[in-house]
């Protein structure tokens, strides 16, 4: 079985629904399911060549870091709502997302600027506003956001027009 078809395998055997509400959280329980799925989301982001890999609070600061260390390269965070952060920040506030909520999305700006290529790594992206809010930070600092990197893409046409190239393990029409 080749890598790309392992990780999807694992993303699909592990994935349930529970009360309408989707798990990725049992996918990583599984020591083997969880390097295929990291190493996976890794082999998507390499293709662009990202400085920094970013991944936005609570699944992202699972994923990125792990990322980050596969490829060697560095991981910085954008934090939701009002959580602290030493030194100076920007900060946007999202599109309201699936649910209709808006997230204020803050990053440290010392991590970011100019010539800085960003890959983002998160679970899943479905509105995209949390995504395109990231790249607003992003790119205001000078830096390029070169992928969005997921497990699940159920990305809808607006997320697609406002974000670079969006890479996954599955997309939504593949889950159970």
């Amino acid at each position: 079985m080749t890598a790309d078809a392992l990780a999807a395998d694992n993303v699909l055997g592990h994935f349930r629904w529970i009360d309408g509400d989707a798990d990725t959280w049992s996918m990583l329980r599984d020591g083997n399911s969880l390097n295929s799925i990291v190493a996976e989301l890794a082999r998507l982001c390499l293709a662009d060549a990202p400085d920094l890999i970013v991944g936005i609070e609570a699944r992202g600061f699972v994923f990125a870091p792990m990322v980050a260390l596969t490829l060697g390269v560095g991981f910085s965070p954008i934090r939701k709502g009002d959580a602290m952060f030493p030194g100076e920040t920007a900060t946007v506030e999202s599109a309201p997302d699936y649910r209709g909520k808006t997230q204020k999305l803050s990053a440290r700006t010392d991590h970011l600027g100019p010539g800085v290529r960003v890959a983002l790594v998160d679970d899943w992206v479905e509105t995209g506003s949390q995504a395109v809010a990231a790249r607003r930070l992003i790119e205001e600092s000078g830096a390029e956001l070169v992928n969005v990197t997921v497990i699940v893409d159920e990305a809808n046409q607006a997320a697609r027009g406002s974000l670079p190239v969006i890479r996954s393990i599955v997309s939504g029409n593949d889950l159970p």
